[in-house]
């Protein structure tokens, strides 16, 4: 009988994998995954150079981290512009700055305009790419899901050091903030008493 129900428990075990990863079995993203599309971070410069921010969109929602930010309902219009340094080359990206405005209504009803600085050109674009995704609410994977924390100034090579947006519950607070070293929400996970607990890996 103990072998009966050993042997049933495998089966069963077995059959709930096979359910949960369905046809395309590891190459499949969890049902949920795309809900709360679109979904990404940018770290740019928020209205001057050098003054590093982060940027997310989360459905229909854009902030900036620990300060605050809009919904879709709220924005108006976008628009560029780049400054081109000398011997600016558009393929490299390595000189210049680019500049998006972002022009929107306030609860007050008053209209206010913010700006994000980009220096890197490929971080340029993976911004310009996610706030069109935000603005026609695309559920789309990339580039939301392939390039978190390679979008800022520097490059990281796709490295998301653990941030990637969809493999990470949805931000209810915008006052949170990831750039912190170490911070997770509001937990400093390099403290002696939060490094080895579960939320911290």
């Amino acid at each position: 009988m103990k072998k009966f129900i050993f042997i049933l428990t495998i089966v069963l075990s077995c059959l709930v994998q096979l359910s949960v990863k369905s046809e395309f079995g590891d190459a499949d993203f969890d049902i949920d995954t795309f809900n709360i599309s679109p979904k990404s971070y940018h770290d740019g410069w928020c209205r001057f150079i050098n003054k590093k921010c982060r940027i997310r969109f989360q459905k229909n929602a854009m902030w900036v981290e620990g300060q605050g930010g809009i919904y879709l309902s709220q924005f108006i219009k976008y628009r560029y512009d780049t400054d081109k340094g000398a011997g600016h080359n558009l393929v490299v990206g390595d000189k210049g700055e680019y500049y998006n405005y972002i022009t929107y209504k306030t609860k007050n009803n008053e209209v206010r305009e913010a700006l994000f600085l980009f220096k890197n050109y490929k971080a340029q674009q993976g911004f310009s790419k996610s706030l069109m995704r935000w603005v026609e609410q695309t559920n789309k994977p990339t580039p939301n899901y392939r390039y978190p924390n390679s979008q800022g100034p520097q490059d990281t090579q796709g490295k998301d050091k653990g941030l990637n947006p969809y493999d990470n519950p949805p931000i209810d607070d915008w006052k949170i903030k990831t750039t912190e070293k170490g911070m997770r929400g509001k937990i400093n996970c390099d403290s002696q008493v939060w490094k080895n607990r579960p939320q911290c890996n």
